[in-house]
């Protein structure tokens, strides 16, 4: 196993200032951010700002590509009317629950001691678990909808149905009908 990368041994905030400056910077200029690391007494080599760097901007492009394909999907949904059975709502639920696990595989390979990484990985559940209940809402709130929308449509055909003479019996079998699947 290769050795740990230096930036690892980086107190957070620093290692989260020199993330803002590799993204801002485009992922250049490893040698002066060596250099700026080493001003505030981090021995940090340009080669080791340049590994993390090239993760760092793999994440990044990867993470950039899931927002444009998020944003192109509501787009779609939006040009498609409304997203009364909840589509949009699904797909973002998604990608959240594909970003977090790749989150929790990432902390299990990741360098931190075992009671960070279960701090985290608690964080992570919860919030699987809140994007499930979100999920199950819209999911039931939209069951719930499309009943009521069924009822009244049947109700619409039976008005319509009995103004045009249509018997009981046919009422009854174009309100079954309207209304089949839905309990």
């Amino acid at each position: 196993m290769p050795p740990r990368n230096k930036v690892f041994d980086l107190p957070q905030e620093v290692r989260e200032e020199l993330n803002e400056k590799l993204v801002s910077s485009g992922f250049q200029g490893y040698e002066a951010l060596a250099g700026w690391l080493s001003e505030r007494g981090y021995n940090v080599s340009k080669s080791s700002v340049h590994r993390y760097g090239q993760d760092l901007q793999e994440e990044f492009e990867e993470a950039m590509g899931d927002v444009r394909k998020t944003t192109e999907l509501a787009r779609a949904m939006a040009s498609e009317g409304e997203d009364e059975s909840g589509h949009l709502i699904d797909a973002t639920a998604r990608i959240v629950q594909d970003q977090l696990l790749r989150i929790s595989i990432a902390m299990r390979k990741a360098e931190h001691e075992p009671d960070v990484a279960a701090k985290h990985l608690s964080s992570v559940t919860k919030a699987l678990a809140d994007i499930g209940r979100v999920s199950l809402s819209q999911k039931k709130w939209a069951k719930e909808l499309r009943v009521e929308v069924a009822k009244e449509a049947a109700e619409k055909a039976e008005t319509a149905g009995r103004a045009q003479g249509l018997s009981n019996a046919g009422v009854a079998a174009l309100r079954a009908a309207i209304l089949e699947g839905m309990s």
